[in-house]
């Protein structure tokens, strides 16, 4: 018989009977319902631990009230977006708290409309929050995305291909794909969209809601609840009748949705939230107007009916809510690997032209498969190769929107995931460059000066544990756009490129990082080619794959300490040009990206061997992107 949960206990006992031992609430992942009306629109913010039950606390009150808005957020930022103010109209502000300390919402940024911001709906992982706008029928509606670990304002997903109106309010996601379902206004509709939170673009078909099956249309102000794997659909209004029907779904899959059992009475404009483990559902509205404090709660992974888990500090609807506890909001078990690679922005293989992205990924180099969504660059670009990288920091320099070349330069630090931060500018507007660097110091050679529209032979410099702008460093020996560069730790080698008139190089010469002034003549590739990938350990580097008249697969590789002409080190699964590269010095990792029919590839090289590529493991679909503006890593060949 297990002791009493009072008193000391002893290693051994709670080892013997460790079912039994007492848990701390206060370790708990925090969730929170916020905001809504009862009539009267409020800024109160209730807190309760979902793995627990009780009755909710008082947490803190919005700075901004907010009723018919969206919530969730990460591990450590409750957000909320949109919906309507205290005087009742529409507003685009988004406000945040932090579960970890009671207090006060505070100011976030803004959407990018204060149209049509109520009765929207939330996706989201640890890395980014997705608005989607409430809409009416034959109207576009639009989908915002924000990096929750910074502060600014929202950037544009994509649209809702469907009428959505009141859709799901709590977050239905997994690490990669968020889901909305649901809608009214003047029609019902069961619809279930998705899609991919680390890219942009609207949204796709998913499958209905058990409604149909049920005689009716569709249904709206519903709430939403997720695991990793599993999505919850709760209540809801038809017409004048409310709802106390728990759908469930597949994440990972398509299809209609499953009958899973019922809340504890008919409801709508309720909200959910959700642990690991556990869907929670607060507030709400019953027949003739009744604003409800119950909350009820179900397991995830089971089914069956709702039970009781305590009440609101107020009954009201129109609510939303988050908990820091939601699997899709964790990082990953593998974040922050020792090797970490990094690749940025770029362009989707969507069949349309120059649709540029802000995603930043990050690879675990030393483990094969490895990777997952880290942050966001500042802006939509691409069209860097390479990048500058300490231990601690990765610099993006330049860049290419779609429509005009950047002078940005912003960096990221490997530890923190989240949106990029400026470090400065450089002394033009130019793409199609190459960047690389040593612990200390990143040169970056222009590439397309959009300002002369003409190619260049600048180079710049930064130190990398500064913000500064740009200052000359030398020229090339030709201007020259599309390089590759690799470094050991003094000495930098640029490698192929683009000369109008000359087509493709295969010229390679050096500079040494610590010194400024022109390039000095290397050796050739043994096949002229630009926009392939490049990477090195502190001895030797290699050229991946690049296009010469045609896509390569070619893999040189060369003694950076010495000079002379490059030798072959083998193949690349296939063919391909835009290639991302980033390595640790033992392995270079090379995305096949500009291959339309192998784009999420990954080729791995052990850098001090000779041979071809071996399998490190496929980006997941839509990380597949290509001509990126960022690729480096934290343990590339030019830290010692």
């Amino acid at each position: 018989m297990a002791p009493s949960f009072s008193g000391v206990w002893k290693l051994q006992t709670k080892y013997q009977y460790s079912s039994a031992f007492p848990i701390d609430t206060n370790l708990l992942p925090t969730g929170l319902f916020a905001g809504g009306t009862t009539g009267t629109h409020k800024n109160v913010v209730d807190q309760i631990k979902p793995d627990s039950a009780g009755d909710a606390t008082d947490f803190g009150d919005l700075t901004v009230v907010h009723y018919r808005h969206s919530a969730g957020g990460s591990d450590t930022r409750f957000i909320l977006a949109g919906g309507g103010n205290s005087g009742g109209s529409e507003q685009n502000v988004i406000s945040y708290m932090t579960y970890a300390t009671a207090g006060n919402s505070v100011d976030f940024g803004d959407l990018t409309s204060a149209s049509n911001t109520m009765f929207g709906s939330s996706m989201c992982n640890n890395v980014r929050y997705l608005h989607t706008f409430g809409f009416t029928s034959g109207t576009t509606g639009t989908i915002n995305y924000i990096t929750t670990a910074s502060t600014g304002n929202a950037t544009d997903f994509g649209d809702q291909t469907a009428t959505f109106y009141y859709s799901n309010i709590g977050n239905i996601s997994s690490t990669t794909r968020g889901i909305m379902g649901g809608s009214g206004n003047s029609t019902y509709n069961q619809t279930i969209h998705y899609l991919t939170i680390a890219s942009t673009g609207n949204t796709i078909d998913f499958g209905d809601l058990t409604n149909s099956s049920l005689g009716y249309g569709g249904r709206q102000a519903l709430a939403g609840m997720s695991s990793a794997t599993r999505g919850l659909f709760a209540g809801g209004l038809y017409s004048s009748t409310y709802q106390n029907i728990i759908d469930y779904i597949t994440i990972a899959s398509t299809g209609n949705a499953s009958d899973f059992g019922d809340l504890s009475l008919a409801r709508g404009y309720v909200a959910g939230l959700s642990s690991s483990t556990r869907g929670v559902v607060g507030g709400g509205v019953t027949s003739g107007d009744v604003y409800r404090n119950e909350i009820d709660f179900v397991t995830i992974a089971s089914t069956g009916n709702a039970q009781d888990f305590g009440d609101l500090t107020l009954g009201r609807g129109q609510l939303a809510a988050g908990c820091a506890g939601q699997a899709a909001v964790q990082n990953e078990s593998y974040f922050a690997p020792a090797a970490m690679g990094l690749m940025g922005g770029g362009l989707w293989w969507t069949g349309s032209a120059s649709i540029y992205d802000t995603a930043i990924i990050y690879l675990d180099i030393a483990t094969d498969g490895n990777h997952a969504q880290f942050g966001d660059l500042t802006q939509k670009k691409g069209g860097v190769q390479g990048g500058a990288a300490s231990t601690t920091r990765a610099v993006a320099i330049g860049g290419f929107t779609g429509s005009a070349g950047v002078n940005v330069i912003e960096y990221a630090t490997f530890s923190t995931k989240g949106q990029n931060t400026d470090f400065g500018d450089t002394s033009a507007t130019a793409y199609t460059g190459t960047t690389s660097s040593n612990s200390t110091r990143g040169i970056y050679a222009l590439g397309y000066n959009t300002a002369t529209s003409s190619n260049s032979n600048t180079m710049e410099y930064i130190t990398i544990a500064s913000t500064s702008n740009t200052t000359d460093f030398g020229d090339l020996s030709s201007a020259r756009t599309t390089l590759n560069s690799l470094s050991s730790t003094t000495r930098m080698v640029i490698g192929g490129g683009y000369d109008t008139g000359a087509d493709y190089q295969n010229i390679m010469e050096y500079v040494t990082i610590a010194s400024t002034g022109n390039t000095t003549d290397f050796g050739d590739l043994t096949v002229g080619r630009y926009v392939g990938g490049a990477g090195s350990s502190n001895t030797r580097g290699l050229f991946a794959g690049g296009f010469g008249g045609s896509n390569s697969d070619v893999v040189d590789y060369i003694t950076i300490a010495s000079t002379g002409n490059a030798t072959d080190f083998g193949d690349m699964s296939t063919a391909t040009r835009y290639s991302a590269a980033v390595s640790d010095k033992t392995s270079l990792l090379v995305h096949a990206g500009g291959d339309s029919s192998n784009g999420l590839r990954i080729d791995k090289f052990t850098i001090a061997s000779t041979g071809n590529a071996a399998d490190w493991g496929d980006l997941d679909a839509q990380k597949g992107n290509y001509y990126r503006a960022l690729s480096t890593s934290n343990s590339h060949g030019g830290l010692s």
